[in-house]
């Protein structure tokens, strides 16, 4: 596993697009930084810290049964965590 990420990178692992990895930063829920004023990188600890978060996260009754921004936060989540083990 990398020290850090770009969002490309850190899309394929958590397989999901790499406009989600951005949504979660421009949302708060995954902390990133610039590198030289324009490059996105995000480091490994934030990511372990938003898969903690995301395995913390109780099940919410989805009654319409699209999934949830939250659900599928967590299955990317899940899916990083098989991929780092």
């Amino acid at each position: 596993m990398a020290d850090v990420y770009t969002p490309r990178t850190l899309a394929a692992e958590m397989a999901c697009s790499e406009r989600h990895v951005r949504n979660l930063i421009a949302s708060g829920q995954l902390r990133a930084f610039r590198f030289g004023g324009k490059l996105l990188r995000i480091p490994k600890d934030a990511v372990e810290e938003f898969i903690e978060c995301q395995n913390t996260v109780s099940g919410s009754s989805e009654e319409d049964g699209a999934p949830s921004d939250t659900s599928r936060a967590n299955d990317s989540a899940v899916r990083l965590v098989r991929l780092t083990r």
